[in-house]
């Protein structure tokens, strides 16, 4: 047996507590890298689930309302009762019908068919077929008149389209559509292709993931599947699917299926109660892990022989490498103070800097996931400036991640460069953009929706976006609102910002045409000063001014129904008729003329939140009786009855509506203070200590305006009486109505008059007196 004397038996000790600390140095070592990648592979992964959750409850949540909005349409309704006066009755109605479900279609593409089926009368009618009770291939429809709710989603079966049978995952929808069961006299259906909820999962992975990722309800039976072969099959007997059945709504964890060992991440859907699942092999889910597992294996390696080397040849002068590494330890990987006397940096030092870099490696990780939320917001921005997204429901998800937020339609682009002179610094530029960026989306998230970033060189570009009005209007509001920003901008903190202003869009397809018509504005800057808006308008002739006045003078018309003075509205529609007829306007063209007219006034009446159904309605067709008109005289009576109706529901909602009393005071308060071209949601919210969102919906509700649209015309209408006196200059007007450009007040001006203030000046209030 081996004897060990006193020094072994403490080179005994001593070496196995050396090798014990390189042990533990290894393992929490090992733990705090791998095991904390590890934990953030899971994060991205569980939060690509939850996009895919939002991507399709947002798709669900707008095609249920659009299918509550059609099932409102005056077909529905005969078609669900089955009341008719006669077959030709039936007939028009069940083209009609037709017609609005393959609109429907139309308007929301992930649909594949409609079906609305009638328990009074047995039959079925979608945009392709129309069966009786007898002929009926889809009678499963009836067994859904009694579901608990209101609606239903069901899993993937299949169904026939009028063409073929189809794999599809189905909305069922009671009608009327909040009736309880027993009450119900009809079902809508809704049908989705699998293929077409696939891509809904597929398009989330930028590449081709590993693993499985599937839907099932809450039976656990697959609602859709990457490998096609598991549909309509069951997985509820599975062990890995009955954990997840009976545990929480959302997890991970490792489990073997199909005698591999893989991870599985699912969420549960709070809207349609379906769990999202993701199964990937363990070796692919953390191959990104592999050199950094291997290089600390070897790591150790190399330690633990180097400890033996260290054991048996220097022996005693290990004591202090002990010492430093227990120190090290305990400090929890502090680095090492410049100026530590050189035996600090002696023994085990590559262990020491290892520990060193893989706690830096772990902070500039740290500061990475804190910076994705702008480096994502830059980039979603820039692909929609760039055209490379065009699609508002792959970035809306985005968006909204980095806590900021477009609308699905009406952009206006600006681009702003900050003033050069005093030659600031690149760091400057830097702080002076961020300023302007923050500034710009806190004006313009007030009261609409918008997102600022950084070009880079003192260059910010501004992307706003509205909930209503049109390409004109909207580039307006825009003007105003930068007006706003670059007085804030100067006054808060000194700083001059010139900016380019493309114009108003209603798809987000066309942003990119804005944001080149913005930077082509910004090219006149040299001969515009280095503070104050360049419009695209104004350095670029509109293509044709006939169809330009004709617009006009419905925009004229219609202002004048919004404000309730359709009185002073009436002789626009005269004289836009007896100008028509006197220059031969073809008949043709006055109709559709006229037809736009209508239109767009009941765009407007929609605007302000009133029902135009009811008195489109009491017309009938309207396009077909323009066309019936014998005369243009019968023609204009027409167009002045549906724009009087208008009229009439607009005095009688205002007559019932009561006044608030903060609307009273905000009122006074702008009569008094408009000439402030600072005046602004904010400075009222100051004033009365409101939030500036409050005052925005109060607005809406009383003056059915919002507040730039309503301070315009307040500017406008003092602009009117100070023309009257040819002694005052044009420029001194807009400056004392609150306008900081002579150009911007000259647009705006002709915008809500149809002149420019000198043509006001000349024609309207005639020469001078001497």
């Amino acid at each position: 047996m081996m004897k060990f004397g006193v020094s072994g038996k403490i080179m005994l000790i001593y070496g196995s507590l050396f090798l014990a600390v390189i042990s533990l140095a290894f393992v929490f070592s090992y733990k705090s890298t791998v095991g904390g990648l590890e934990q953030q592979l899971k994060t991205t992964n569980m939060a690509l689930l939850k996009q895919i959750d939002q991507k399709m409850e947002l798709s669900f949540q707008q095609t249920e309302s659009s299918l509550l909005q059609l099932t409102s349409e005056l077909e529905f309704v005969y078609f669900m009762n089955d009341s008719y006066m006669d077959n030709a009755q039936k007939n028009d109605n069940f083209f009609a019908l037709s017609a609005k479900l393959t609109k429907f279609l139309n308007n929301n593409l992930q649909f594949s068919s409609i079906m609305a089926y009638s328990a009074e009368s047995g039959s079925i009618l979608s945009d392709q077929f129309y069966t009786t009770k007898e002929q009926s291939e889809n009678s499963w429809m009836k067994d859904y008149l009694e579901i608990p709710d209101y609606f239903e989603w069901l899993t993937t079966h299949k169904i026939w389209d009028g063409k073929i049978n189809r794999d599809v995952v189905t909305l069922i929808r009671s009608y009327p559509p909040i009736s309880a069961p027993g009450f119900r006299t009809g079902v809508v259906a809704a049908n989705i292709d699998v293929d077409v909820l696939y891509r809904m999962i597929h398009d989330v992975y930028e590449e081709e993931a590993a693993g499985h990722t599937f839907i099932l309800d809450k039976t656990g039976q697959v609602v859709v599947h990457d490998d096609a072969s598991m549909l309509y099959s069951g997985m509820s007997e599975l062990p890995y699917i009955k954990k997840m059945v009976t545990g929480p709504d959302s997890g991970t964890y490792s489990a073997v299926v199909d005698g591999v060992k893989q991870t599985v991440s699912y969420i549960t859907s709070s809207y349609t109660g379906w769990k999202i699942v993701n199964i990937v092999p363990e070796s692919q889910m953390y191959k990104p892990l592999v050199v950094t597992r291997n290089l600390l294996i070897m790591l150790a390696l190399v330690l633990l022989i180097t400890a033996f080397v260290i054991l048996f040849v220097i022996n005693r002068r290990t004591f202090s490498p002990i010492d430093r590494m227990l120190g090290k330890l305990s400090r929890h990987g502090r680095p090492i103070v410049a100026g530590a006397p050189e035996s600090a940096a002696r023994g085990v030092s590559y262990l020491e800097s290892f520990l060193d870099q893989m706690f830096v490696d772990r902070d500039k990780l740290e500061r990475q996931l804190r910076d994705s939320k702008p480096m994502l917001k830059w980039r979603t921005v820039m692909d929609v400036l760039t055209g490379y997204r065009t699609d508002f429901a792959v970035i809306a998800p985005h968006l909204d991640f980095t806590g900021s937020r477009l609308f699905p339609e009406w952009y206006v682009v600006c681009t702003a460069e900050i003033s050069k002179e005093g030659e600031l610094q690149p760091r400057d530029q830097t702080l002076y953009a961020y300023a302007l960026c923050n500034v710009a989306e806190e004006i313009i998230n007030t009261e609409n929706a918008g997102a600022a970033i950084d070009l880079g060189g003192g260059r910010v570009v501004i992307v706003f976006s509205f909930a209503e009005g049109d390409e004109e209007q909207n580039h307006l509001r825009a003007m105003a609102l930068l007006e706003q920003i670059l007085n804030v901008m100067n006054r808060q903190i000194g700083l001059t910002v010139i900016a380019g202003l493309g114009r108003g869009y209603r798809e987000l397809k066309d942003v990119p045409l804005s944001y080149a018509e913005s930077q082509q504005a910004l090219h006149y800057k040299k001969v515009a000063g280095n503070h104050g808006v360049i419009s695209i308008l104004d350095v670029q002739a509109p293509d044709n001014q006939d169809y330009y006045r004709m617009v006009r003078m419905i925009d004229k018309i219609v202002d004048a129904l919004k404000r309730g003075e359709l009185e002073k509205g009436i002789p626009y529609v005269q004289e836009t008729f007896q100008e028509a007829v006197s220059s031969n306007l073809p008949p043709d063209l006055l109709r559709q003329f006229s037809f736009e007219l209508v239109m767009r006034a009941a765009q407007t009446m929609e605007s302000i939140g009133m029902d135009t159904e009811e008195t489109l309605n009491e017309i009938g067709n309207l396009y077909e009786r323009i066309n019936r008109c014998e005369n243009w005289r019968e023609t204009e009576q027409m167009v002045e009855a549906v724009l009087l109706g208008f009229a009439d529901k607009i005095e009688k909602r205002r007559s019932q509506r009561g006044k608030n009393e903060h609307v009273g005071r905000i009122l006074e308060y702008i009569q008094d203070n408009y000439r402030d071209s600072g005046l602004s949601l904010d400075r009222l919210a100051e004033e009365f200590d409101l939030h500036p969102t409050y005052i925005s919906k109060l607005f809406k509700e009383q003056m059915e305006d919002n507040f730039i649209d309503y301070l315009i015309k307040i500017r406008i209408e003092a602009a009117k009486k100070l023309l009257g006196d040819k002694s005052i200059k044009i420029s001194d007007i807009s400056d004392s109505i609150g306008y900081m450009h002579t150009r911007s007040f000259t647009r705006t001006f002709k915008k809500y008059t149809g002149l420019t203030p000198t043509e006001y000046r000349e024609q309207v209030l005639g020469p001078s007196s001497p």
